[in-house]
């Protein structure tokens, strides 16, 4: 008669850590951190990259320093 051996649990492992947050900007409507494309003309919108709201015009987020008041994103500083 075989007698059975009693298993050992399976201890799943961790999930691998968020990367971390990448980006010089901070979407207000949801918090996403990102970086403009510089693909885009200066006439296009800039788009979060997780919710889609519209942000702002490209140019606006070039001018130097750039035209916060015309974005609904957050500069933010480099640590």
């Amino acid at each position: 008669e075989r007698i059975a051996r009693p298993t050992r649990p399976v201890i799943p492992e961790p999930p691998p850590p968020p990367p971390p947050p990448v980006g010089d900007w901070k979407c207000k409507p949801c918090g996403t951190r990102f970086d403009p494309s510089p693909e885009l003309a200066d006439t296009d919108s800039v788009r979060c990259p997780s919710c889609n709201a519209r942000l702002g015009l490209a140019s606006d987020f070039r001018a130097d320093p750039p035209n916060v008041e015309k974005l609904r994103a957050r500069h933010l500083k480099k640590a």
